[in-house]
């Protein structure tokens, strides 16, 4: 009987030692976040006497209610009702998820691509830069991710084009993608760009069986060549300007 007597006081003991480091360690979530007991009870559909009874160790949360705090705040189950969470543990367990969560949104939806504008290209006519400084060039965010390089030119007619280009109009922004072995076989007949140290072009890729070619005119064409990085360009998207 006495066996069975001090078994059954260790059971209740590791139960209530359990339950005070789930309350002890509520109340420390709750005081690292800034959380009030009762904006902390509204979270889960509590009462602020609920917390309180928690905290104070009077009672204990239902096991989906612990379960769900655990998940909300990103702390592992098992160390959330048994060890006494530090509030380094508690910033780390929820901000390293919020930090690659929001790396991982940022990846995905925004990009960053240098940016020709009109000042940008006026310095590289008067050889104050060249058209391929794209360290020195302002940068514009993109709401679309892409894997290529990627540039961003304002459109401006002086800027040698291909006549059968599409009506851009001043200020239209052109967007392009670096024209590599995956997006190649998508050229023919579409708009492109060639930039070097001091030529800037917009024209048509055309291909043929043994080459391909960015077109200006009759007189003018550039011969496309893989060893040339970041020299042509494929139209990406356009982002129209509307007065």
């Amino acid at each position: 009987m006495q066996k069975i007597l001090a078994f059954v006081l260790k059971e209740i003991t590791t139960i209530f030692a359990a339950m005070t480091k789930i309350g002890a360690n509520i109340k420390k979530i709750r005081t690292t976040k800034g959380l009030s007991q009762q904006a902390f009870a509204d979270l889960f559909t509590l009462t602020r006497g609920n917390i309180s009874s928690y905290e104070e160790s009077r009672a204990e949360p239902r096991i989906e209610t612990v379960v769900q705090i655990a998940n909300y705040f990103c702390i592992p189950l098992g160390q959330f009702v048994t060890q006494n969470l530090t509030i380094n543990e508690i910033l780390k367990f929820n901000g390293d998820k919020l930090i690659e969560d929001e790396n991982h949104i940022i990846k995905l939806q925004l990009h960053e691509v240098p940016f020709i504008n009109d000042n940008i290209y006026m310095k590289c006519c008067y050889r104050e830069l060249q058209f391929n400084d794209w360290g020195a060039f302002p940068r514009l965010v993109l709401p679309e991710a892409n894997n290529h390089n990627m540039i961003a030119l304002t459109f401006n007619p002086n800027i040698a084009h291909h006549e059968s280009l599409p009506e851009y109009r001043m200020h239209d922004v052109l967007i392009f993608e670096e024209v590599t072995e995956e997006n190649i076989h998508l050229c023919h007949h579409k708009t492109g760009l060639y930039t070097v140290d001091r030529e800037i072009m917009l024209g048509r890729f055309e291909m043929k069986e043994d080459r391909i070619d960015l077109v200006l005119n009759d007189f003018k064409k550039q011969q496309f060549d893989f060893k040339h990085r970041m020299t042509f360009w494929k139209l990406f998207a356009v982002y129209q300007h509307v007065l």
